[in-house]
């Protein structure tokens, strides 16, 4: 016991006391432990240069959908800010328009659209509560869209002047002729009843006639597109092309009165 206590007491002392013996040990261990670790060193270099690859492309990879993050967020804001100065361009556009000086409007939004061979209308996102009622004509900056048919609480259908059911009373311009503007199966609008010795141009202006309940008189409808006479028929067959685009409609005016 006393010698084994003997020497971890001269262990100790040489450990803190840097002897010429133990800076020579110490040396000789280096010597002989340098090419092992040198070599250790390039054999796991390749494998820390892949660990710190993987980490690096986890850290890219974290900065890439953070960025993603953003990028949606700044889209989706940009896309609202578009959308709502759309609307608001086109509101004002609206709520600019002449008509709304003689009558009493209510602005509205466009829900829903239907097309088939036998139907050509779309739905709006105001109805009884807003005093939306049957037969209120329905415009936008262009001119005339159509007719309510259909009235719930807080919406309404509408048929468009190119529905094979609609018929509405117009004037042309210029020479001041009644006729009627109806729609067709084939999604074309003409007017119908102009007798065949009226003379009627291409290109000629029609607007609504003064005979509505609900639709005021001069609103634009369109232009005379083609002219034609059919031999032996009392009437002339006018096709006209409506100002209004009805796929492109977002928001109008429903006339109320």
């Amino acid at each position: 016991m006393i010698v084994i206590i003997f020497l971890c007491l001269l262990v100790i002392t040489i450990s803190f006391r840097e002897t010429g013996l133990l800076q020579s040990i110490k040396s000789g261990v280096l010597d002989i432990f340098i090419p092992v670790q040198e070599r250790i060193f390039y054999f796991f270099s390749p494998v820390t240069g892949f660990l710190n690859t993987i980490r690096d492309y986890i850290d890219l990879r974290d900065k890439y959908l953070e960025l993603e993050k953003e990028n949606a967020a700044l889209r989706k804001d940009y896309n609202e800010n578009i959308s709502l100065k759309i609307e608001n361009d086109m509101l004002r556009d609206l709520l600019g328009m002449e008509i709304r000086e003689e009558h009493e409007t209510i602005p509205a939004k466009v829900i829903g659209f239907y097309e088939s061979e036998w139907q050509s209308e779309i739905t709006l996102n105001m109805g009884k509560n807003s005093g939306v009622l049957e037969g209120m004509g329905v415009i936008n900056e262009e001119g005339l869209i159509g007719i309510v048919i259909s009235s719930s609480n807080k919406s309404c259908n509408v048929r468009l002047l190119n529905d094979p059911g609609s018929s509405i009373g117009a004037r042309v311009v210029s020479s001041r002729v009644l006729g009627m503007v109806e729609g067709n199966q084939d999604r074309k609008v003409y007017m119908n009843y102009v007798p065949a010795d009226e003379e009627i141009f291409k290109g000629d202006m029609l607007v609504t006639s003064e005979f509505g309940e609900f639709l005021p008189p001069e609103i634009l409808i369109g232009r005379i597109r083609k002219v034609s006479e059919i031999p032996g028929d009392p009437y002339l067959q006018i096709e006209v092309e409506t100002f209004v685009d009805f796929r492109e409609l977002e928001y109008v005016l429903i006339i109320k009165e």
